[in-house]
């Protein structure tokens, strides 16, 4: 076990499920942000004959990569302790306590109305040995890979789906040579899918990180030689648009004057689809379309029930009007429009 070779996040998360198999409840993970003080606050219940006692945890996840922990790096958590007085402050280390944080916390732990506990990196491994599932999850060495099946099943079971920051770590860490067409269109699709979520807040920050994905596109640059959707030829005159998210809709605000000035770049165009909605009930079908522009490249892909994807080398705009899903000719020019507005 070498938590250097995990993520601070996944270090987090493997606190988290060990908290989970020692039975702590109420469990909340401050996932990025202010986390006021801790990484992940629980209770614990203590049972006897007599009486039964909850009581309240906050905990700290620290990964680092090299050196020991020293008073710096605690002392604000020690502060937000002071003030919500929990039951008791939990560091989970991988590394260490430095000589100089080990004796100032022996100094003021007596001064504490709460009990502050230290984990190393060393009884934390030791307490990770008796959860073999939990080293074979974060461990192994297809650690990602798992975790991408099991996310899939998910989907497929529950209807649950895949989140952005999850994207974001199977998009940089897993051997995209190993999936085939289908998991490369889960991951594409799902990606895009979130550009709703983040456009519909509350509040947009446009904190919507196109480049999170660059890592599968350059993969498919390198892998994909099809150069048309056979596959959605079936529905290419039966299909109807339920929804769309992309540049084809900001550039539906370049008439707008009061509005241009918020318009925004993209480089994608997914909709979701109705197949085969002329024909009898029973013939109905959903699909999802995505086209997606890469450095002078770009991508159609088509998925209903088996994923196509095709490639549209030494792309440009003159080339949207060959797009396979009846893009009208004069899309063209407001594309082109669409791109000078974010010229210098």
């Amino acid at each position: 076990m070498k938590f250097d070779q995990i993520t601070p996040r996944a270090f987090e998360n493997l606190c988290y499920d060990l908290l989970v198999t020692y039975n702590f409840h109420n469990l909340i993970w401050r996932e990025g942000g202010a986390d006021n003080g801790r990484d992940i606050e629980g209770n614990y219940f203590f049972r006897n004959t007599i009486k039964n006692l909850e009581t309240k945890w906050f905990f700290e996840c620290k990964r680092y990569s090299s050196g020991g922990v020293l008073p710096a790096d605690i002392s604000s958590k020690i502060t937000w302790a002071d003030a919500e007085q929990p039951d008791y402050l939990v560091f989970f280390i991988s590394s260490y306590l430095t000589n100089n944080a080990r004796t100032w916390l022996e100094k003021i732990e007596p001064q504490k109305q709460y009990e502050i506990v230290i984990i190393e990196g060393e009884d934390l491994k030791n307490r990770l040995l008796k959860y073999p599932e939990l080293i074979e999850r974060y461990f192994s060495l297809n650690r990602y890979e798992q975790l991408f099946n099991d996310v899939r099943d998910y989907k497929t079971k529950f209807n649950i789906n895949p989140s952005f920051e999850f994207l974001k770590e199977i998009s940089e860490n897993i051997d995209l040579a190993k999936l085939d067409k289908n998991e490369i269109g889960f991951i594409l699709f799902n990606f895009y899918n979130q550009f709703n979520l983040f456009e519909n807040r509350n509040e947009y920050y446009g904190d919507f990180d196109e480049t999170i994905i660059y890592p599968v596109l350059e993969h498919l640059k390198n892998s994909v030689d099809n150069t048309s959707l056979k596959s959605f030829e079936a529905y290419k005159d039966d299909y109807d648009i339920l929804g769309g998210t992309g540049m084809f809709e900001e550039m539906f605000w370049l008439n707008d004057e009061d509005n241009i000035h918020e318009i925004v770049k993209y480089n994608f165009q997914h909709y979701d689809l109705h197949l085969n909605h002329k024909q009898a009930k029973e013939k109905w079908k959903i699909g999802s379309y995505l086209f997606v522009i890469y450095e002078d490249l770009a991508f159609e892909i088509f998925d209903s029930e088996e994923t196509e994807i095709r490639i549209i080398k030494d792309f440009t705009p003159e080339k949207i009007s060959e797009l396979t899903n009846n893009t009208q000719d004069e899309i063209v020019n407001e594309y082109k429009k669409y791109l000078k507005n974010f010229s210098a």
